[in-house]
């Protein structure tokens, strides 16, 4: 991504005046080797059937989400909420909202004030997990 492309985004977010631009974290998974946006005080979990390590709340479990039929490492309070634009559901925090990145072109449920940050390591703007 080029310098130029990088300044536009920055004026769009200041524009927009998305604060939650700031309220998230690049954490390294050692599990993945990947690089994740994340809230910052999200914690490595073990998703047993899943098999995998990811960031989540520090109060996530597993949580099976019926329509997908996956298994969500989420907080207690998270609730399935259908995107229309994906076709499928997400377990998400109540007061989320849908949200669109202009970079991926996706939509997803996000939590309210919550806006994309840059991603050095993979060179992406995400919505934190």
């Amino acid at each position: 991504m080029n310098v130029g492309r990088i300044v536009k985004i920055l004026i769009v977010l200041v524009c927009l005046g998305i604060p939650g631009a700031a309220f998230a974290d690049q954490k390294y998974n050692p599990h993945t080797g990947q690089w994740e946006t994340v809230a910052p005080d999200s914690a490595l979990k073990y998703n047993p059937h899943s098999g995998t390590w990811g960031y989540a709340a520090p109060n996530a479990t597993p949580r099976y989400n019926p329509h997908s039929g996956n298994w969500d490492m989420a907080p207690p309070d998270y609730q399935q909420k259908y995107n229309p634009h994906s076709g499928n559901w997400e377990t998400a925090s109540p007061d989320s909202q849908l949200k669109y990145n202009p970079q991926s072109g996706n939509w997803r449920y996000v939590p309210r004030g919550v806006g994309p940050k840059y991603n050095p390591h993979g060179g992406q703007w995400e919505y934190p997990k």
